[in-house]
Formats: structure tokens, sequence, C-alpha cells
């Protein structure tokens, strides 16, 4: 009866997968043709040189930079903070920008603008966006971002 359930709950694990992904793609081709502004991407680091990278439900890639778009009226600046205090719950100082790149975290690839911040605390608070957020080596840092990030360092 158990193995039954299992099959029954992978099957429905699968299906739910394939919707958000289904979800993801619209809403990716969605933000490339209605979007006209880059997104916004954040490389929040702590005292010990870790970055904190998240999985997102509306993604494809495994891990990824917190951030997203940018509000009508809103800076760049003022959405790569309210980005991170929503998806993690964190506060961020010494927001510096980084530079722009190309995301390949999405099902169409797309233009944004990465900053870098201190995280004021690491009491991680992920929202539904968000399955999991983890703190990494910088070594882990997504290779579209890595030039960018290697820069701020020197």
């Amino acid at each position: 009866m158990s193995h039954k359930r299992s099959i029954v709950g992978e099957i429905f694990s699968s299906f739910v997968r394939a919707i958000f992904r289904g979800v993801a793609y619209v809403m990716s081709l969605a933000l490339r043709i209605g979007s006209k502004k880059d997104r916004v991407r954040v490389i929040v680091y702590r005292d010990d040189g870790d970055i904190l990278l998240v999985k997102n439900r509306f993604s494809r890639q495994k891990w990824a930079l917190p951030g997203g778009g940018v509000k009508h009226n809103e800076s760049y600046e003022q959405a790569a903070v309210r980005e991170v205090l929503e998806e993690i719950g964190l506060k961020i100082h010494n927001l510096q920008y980084l530079g722009k790149a190309n995301s390949h975290e999405s099902y169409a690839k797309f233009s944004v603008r990465v900053f870098a911040a201190h995280a004021y605390d690491c009491d991680i608070k992920c929202n539904f966006e968000i399955m999991e957020a983890r703190w990494f080596n910088r070594d882990y840092i997504p290779k579209e971002y890595c030039a960018l990030y290697a820069n701020k360092c020197q």
C-alpha cells in the first residue's frame, strides 16, 4: 500500500514541477515582451565572504542570486534592496553597482543590473517564491556574474 502511495506522490510531485516550469516559461516570455527595464540581481555577502544563493520556484537554474523586477518609478538600487528584503527577509547595506550581465537562469535570457551588498544579519526568511536559501563559498557564484564580482573583490 505504501509503495502505491509513494508512486502516486512521485507522479503528483512531477506534475506540480511541470506546471511550475510551464508558468515560469510563460512568465519569462511575458517579462521579455512587456518589460523595458533590466531586472536586478544582488550578490549578498556576509563578513566571512560567503554569498547567498536561492532556489526560486520559477527558475530552471538550481541556485541563483536573489533579485527580480523593477517597479514603475523605482530605481535599480531601490529594487535591489526591496527584492532582497521581500524574497529572503534580509536588510542589506553598502550596496554597490557592479555592472550589467545576461542572466541564464530563466527560459529566456534577459539583461540584469548586478549589485553587491553586505547583509546586516544572516537570519533568512524565504517568501513563497523562494524554495530554499543557503550561504555558499563565493566560488559557487553563477558563472555569468563571476567577472563582475571578481572586479569588486580586487
